[in-house]
């Protein structure tokens, strides 16, 4: 062996994975999370057109409930098919473990090469660069050409200097990028797919991607954060014809019977878009593809009910809808102005709902300057998509290092803790004892209902409000907002970057999850 690509489990804080998760949770809940990494697989498949074999650890998919097994699997590996000369890492929220992989890599293979890649990497190349010397390399953006240039030079024993989308260090220690460069989404190959019967298996679901990036800057989003910082053609569809002929794929050789699609945005309000999503439905349905699927979507790509029964006939059953919050104004600061002032989301997730799909909410619960009367209409949201899982009531924003909410939450003082990941503290101490009872009551308790939980939540609303009723200050959100738009601006600005490019949780760079 000479490269190895590796994604670990990312272990909850109950130190179980995902998929033990699963097997003692609701199935419904699960059933339609992606957990092939398509980024890694398409990585994959990319070098193997390139004549390169390339073996893949994903510490998600075997279920590892620690960074040990993973290097356990990495050590399995490596007893069939010899030393790795070049070792790739996925990284969103696991650093902790990508670095203590890399460390015992390095300890143990001599020679060997370190790669990083995806959302959290692209963004932070110079600090992860010239903070960690385990790192080599950081793969900015697209990871299938890039990685698999890098693969090739250091199996070949070749210069990197000319590879698109590189960080490195120079001969003088200096950190260098090279300007990244835009993949055409038609011309790469189908992910590797053998992941997909274990992910079946254990009641997940099969995945595609049909985009990469997001043409909207939220400024909690790292899909935006790269986007940005990749230039303003970043956005890129696949053609309707490729997607079909890849779900059809999926239908036909793996007998799949719900399908995700990971797209940060499957479809806008853009007119281009909305028609390719009417033309993506028209192909499923003429071609008699006969598999029930997920979407993501923001609340203003209802722009015409006609496109989504469209869309139903073709079997799309359930979409994600970032909510994110009740606050007409934190929807401002957030820059995620899904809503005009007065409209009430829930009219548009009825609407859905009456058309038979089911509504997954994503939203916001706490920030840092959260106040009673926007969690209570959050809840209220909630409780209108009718996703009754009581976690969503202590849902907490994770400002990433690199995205404009983290450079606005770092100038206003808001951060405890800011690497790997950003951690916050609550301006008003209300707030505070609010979230810490929330979490006591519900996080425990794998029992309790919605009902209770919403009712204790509710009730603890109620004490707050009456405790600070004389001296009620207004919330902190359009200053971050303010700030966070300076921040993005600057961001697009970045050295070494040229326009193009994307990505979230899903795609590209050795990402991880769904894409």
């Amino acid at each position: 062996m000479t490269v190895l690509l590796v994604n670990p489990a990312g272990v909850r804080g109950n130190g179980r994975s995902y998929v033990g998760e699963q097997k003692l949770g609701d199935p419904w809940v699960y059933s339609s999370m992606p957990m092939e990494h398509l980024g890694m697989m398409s990585i994959k498949a990319y070098a193997k057109r390139r004549g390169l074999e390339v073996v893949t650890v994903n510490g998600l998919v075997a279920g590892h409930e620690g960074v040990e097994q993973t290097w356990q699997a990495m050590q399995a590996a490596v007893a069939v098919s010899g030393v790795p000369r070049l070792v790739g890492f996925s990284c969103i929220d696991t650093f902790a473990e990508v670095l203590w992989l890399a460390r015992r890599a390095r300890q143990c293979w001599e020679g060997v090469q370190i790669a990083l890649g995806n959302v959290i990497a692209t963004l932070n190349y110079e600090r992860i660069l010239g903070e960690y010397d385990c790192f080599d390399f950081v793969v900015v953006g697209d990871g299938e050409v890039a990685f698999t240039e890098l693969a090739l030079a250091v199996v070949n024993g070749a210069g990197v200097e000319g590879i698109a989308g590189l960080a490195r260090r120079d001969e003088q220690g200096r950190i260098v990028c090279s300007p990244s460069g835009l993949v055409d989404l038609d011309e790469l190959p189908w992910p590797a797919r053998e992941e997909l019967p274990t992910v079946l298996g254990d009641g997940f679901a099969a995945s595609v991607f049909t985009t990469r990036g997001c043409p909207y800057r939220c400024t909690f989003c790292g899909t935006g954060a790269v986007s940005a910082m990749l230039g303003r053609t970043s956005y890129r569809v696949k053609s309707v014809d490729a997607v079909v002929d890849e779900i059809g794929y999926l239908v036909s050789d793996f007998d799949v019977k719900f399908l995700s699609i990971t797209d940060d945005l499957f479809v806008s309000k853009h007119p281009g878009s909305q028609q390719r999503a009417v033309e993506f439905a028209s192909a499923m349905i003429g071609r008699g593809i006969d598999v029930n699927f997920m979407i993501d979507i923001r609340l203003d790509s209802v722009v015409d009910l006609k496109v989504f029964k469209q869309l139903y006939r073709a079997g799309l059953r359930r979409v994600f809808v970032g909510l994110e919050t009740g606050s007409y104004d934190q929807l401002r600061a957030y820059r995620k102005q899904i809503l005009n002032r007065g409209q009430d989301a829930a009219d548009t997730i009825n609407a859905l709902q009456q058309l038979g799909i089911d509504v997954i909410p994503g939203t916001i619960m706490f920030h840092p300057t959260v106040r009673p009367e926007e969690l209570r209409e959050t809840a209220r949201l909630l409780r209108a998509t009718k996703y009754t899982q009581p976690f969503k009531f202590m849902g907490r924003i994770t400002p990433y290092p690199g995205t404009p909410l983290y450079q606005a939450y770092s100038a206003a003082g808001y951060l405890s803790a800011e690497w790997p990941l950003g951690q916050w503290d609550f301006v008003d101490p209300h707030a505070a004892r609010v979230y810490a009872d929330v979490v006591a009551r519900i996080a425990p308790d794998e029992n309790i209902s919605f009902d209770e939980a919403e009712a204790f939540f509710l009730a603890r609303l109620d004490e707050w409000e009456n405790a600070s009723a004389p001296q009620i200050a207004g919330t902190a959100g359009p200053d971050i907002g303010a700030a966070a738009t300076r921040i993005d601006r600057s961001a697009s600005k970045a050295p070494c970057l040229p326009t193009g490019h994307s990505v979230r949780t899903e795609h590209s760079s050795l990402q991880l999850v769904q894409n």
